[in-house]
């Protein structure tokens, strides 16, 4: 079994590649700092989705696409805005906010949140103390 730190790690380099993989097939290219973002964004839903186990489904789902439109704005402000590297531009979407974000994409990843949400659930073992993983 590996340690908690090693699971983490497993799991933030698997969040960037399979972000960096959705997106080369939807768009047919991607950039490292989506891959970044993609394996900070599954960290983070990994570790409250295995802390808090319990909550429903659709309070996960939530949970993830606020998480994923948070980063997604603020990365987008960085690296779009601030250094101009025009990595995505949404600003013809409906209801954008600076181009970065907008309502339609938020909805894909409430969607996108409902497998990781599944899969994390699966991989809390029923007797695992979820209080001591935090710290750890």
């Amino acid at each position: 079994m590996l340690s908690p730190a090693c699971r983490r790690t497993v799991v933030f380099f698997s969040g960037g590649l399979i972000y960096s993989m959705i997106e080369i097939l939807f768009r047919g290219y991607t950039h490292w700092s989506m891959s970044l973002t993609g394996g900070i964004c599954l960290l983070i839903m990994y570790i409250r989705y295995t802390t808090h186990p319990n909550d429903s489904i659709v309070m996960k789902c939530f949970f993830g696409m606020c998480v994923i439109t948070f980063f997604e704005f603020a990365v987008g402000c960085i690296v779009n805005i601030l250094l101009g590297w025009d990595v995505w531009d949404y600003s013809h979407m409906y209801l954008n906010l600076l181009g970065q974000i907008c309502p339609s994409y938020s909805g894909g990843w409430f969607l996108l949140s409902y497998p990781v949400a599944i899969a994390c659930t699966l991989e809390v073992p029923p007797d695992e103390d979820t209080a001591r993983n935090i710290s750890e």
